[in-house]
């Protein structure tokens, strides 16, 4: 009687790539139909028979997607006779003994349910549709003294709440397919060392982690394009966001986008130094655990309005937050006003005074903002909208936008796509991790009027801009099967 179990399954190429890939994190994927599910289902099995007694998991977002696309796959292709699946616990449990979890992660509440857990291999299906935090949580719990290769293996499309986070922790790095060391970051972007007594680390060196994204579409799945044809078509009959996000693979968009119209070709431009006669504001949004954000304006004659600095930073006190503000603004500038999320108003318990008091004892006075939300979405959605406009110099059509931001405030770059539409109250923005420097944004396009559109002055294509001095800073056991079918 022949103790050999067939694997049935053989990769595609794409597939194969992310088989083969070695880093601490990997990201497959980018759109649909790319194989990622099955992959990663088979990638784990690989593991698991290679390397006895190890323990992974496999995340979704929630219950049933993980019994549609994990529990049920699983079920019909992992051989009985290398493992059992436990219908309470949710595990497969392995002749070798090693183990694959298979959970779903829907809230901050499971952070208890991972406490002490050591994992050799963590797996997320989908990860655009977890939250950072979680991520970077489990990140903490792939560790063991087995000496097994320890890794996070990820798959998604593009879009959900952890679009922006995702696509900045991988495809941003650079060119697919390549092996990116990159150096580790606490909360606020500062460089982290390793400390004294970690066997072959010398102190003092930075930590680094290697990342790899491995894009694939359905293209790289031929066995599904033999098999349903009209898949392909499908895809291609989406609407214009859908079909760049499933089919293009397309980062750049995605479904749920609530500022669709900003564009970094049109609204992100180089520094210039900005005319000594041009008003300036400040727009702040107040924070400690979630940052505490001060933006600088300015306005144009024209009426364009261009972000120039910003700053974001949690765990501040109101006295190092105004204090910052004070050394982030050279002595020359001067400010129409300072407009300001009224839950600077607001006394602390254990103190008589307000956070605006405080910035108005060190010369910052603050006026407070309109915080009607929807409508202040729709105002900032003016200032974002593209437009067509003649360059009065050249006499050349070009497209612009009454609101500009320096390339230099990556935050608010990366912040404003990244907001999505609320899906209980849809002309709303969702909360979001990011939202705080739209909130502020939100404040001073609120506290201005709507702005007009039509033909631009000289002031709307910085291209065009005269050659003005300016105040802007820019320093700112043998009895073990013979399996035979993985690759």
């Amino acid at each position: 009687m022949s103790n050999t179990v067939v694997i049935p399954y053989k990769p595609q190429p794409r597939q194969q790539v992310f088989h083969q890939a070695e880093a601490d994190e990997i990201l497959y994927g980018g759109a649909a139909g790319g194989g990622k599910s099955e992959g990663t289902i088979f990638d784990a099995l690989k593991y698991a028979m290679q390397y006895p007694g190890s323990r992974q998991v496999i995340f979704r977002r929630t219950f049933p997607d993980l019994q549609r696309s994990i529990i049920n796959r699983t079920l019909k292709v992992y051989p009985k006779e290398l493992g059992k699946y436990n219908t309470s616990s949710h595990e497969w449990t392995f002749i070798n003994g090693s183990v694959i979890e298979l959970a779903y992660w829907d809230n901050d509440s499971n952070y208890m349910n991972y406490q002490g857990a050591e994992y050799d291999v963590i797996r997320w299906e989908e990860l655009t549709q977890f939250e950072e935090a979680w991520y970077k949580y489990m990140l903490s719990r792939c560790r063991g003294s087995n000496g097994y290769p320890k890794s996070v293996r990820s798959t998604t499309n593009p879009g959900g709440l952890g679009h922006t986070w995702v696509k900045k922790r991988f495809v941003s790095l650079g060119p697919p397919e390549t092996l990116y060391h990159v150096p580790e970051t606490d909360d606020d972007g500062n460089q982290l060392y390793w400390p004294e007594g970690v066997p072959g680390r010398k102190a003092g060196d930075p930590i680094i982690r290697s990342r790899m994204f491995i894009p694939a579409n359905v293209f790289d799945n031929q066995s599904l394009l033999q098999e349903d044809p009209g898949y392909l078509a499908r895809l291609m009959a989406l609407s214009d966001v859908e079909r760049k996000q499933l089919l293009e693979g397309d980062w750049d968009v995605f479904a749920g986008q609530y500022f669709g119209e900003f564009s970094r070709s049109i609204h992100v431009v180089k520094p210039f130094d900005i005319p000594r006669d041009w008003k300036r504001y400040r727009a702040l949004d107040e924070g400690y655990t979630d940052p505490f954000v001060c933006l600088w304006i300015a306005l144009a004659p024209d009426g364009t309005g261009y972000l120039y600095r910003e700053l974001s930073q949690s765990k501040l006190l109101t006295s190092e937050q105004v204090e910052l503000v004070r050394l982030n603004t050279p002595v020359k500038e001067r400010f129409e006003y300072n407009v300001a999320d009224t839950s600077f108003w607001n006394k602390a318990k254990t103190e008589n005074i307000t956070p605006a008091e405080i910035f108005a004892q060190k010369d910052v006075p603050l006026i407070q903002a309109k915080k009607e939300r929807v409508n202040g979405w729709k105002r900032l959605r003016e200032w974002l909208k593209v437009y067509d406009a003649i360059d009065h110099v050249t006499g050349q059509s070009y497209k612009t936008a009454k609101l500009k931001i320096f390339d230099t405030c990556v935050k608010a770059i990366e912040a404003i796509p990244a907001m999505m539409h609320d899906e209980r109250k849809v002309e709303d923005v969702a909360a979001h991790s990011l939202d705080h420097i739209p909130d502020a944004l939100r404040y001073w396009v609120m506290s201005q009027p709507t702005p007009a559109k039509g033909e631009e002055a000289w002031g709307a294509n910085p291209e065009s801009l005269p050659n003005r001095s300016g105040d802007f800073d820019e320093d700112d056991d043998d009895d073990m099967p013979d399996v035979q079918g993985f690759w």
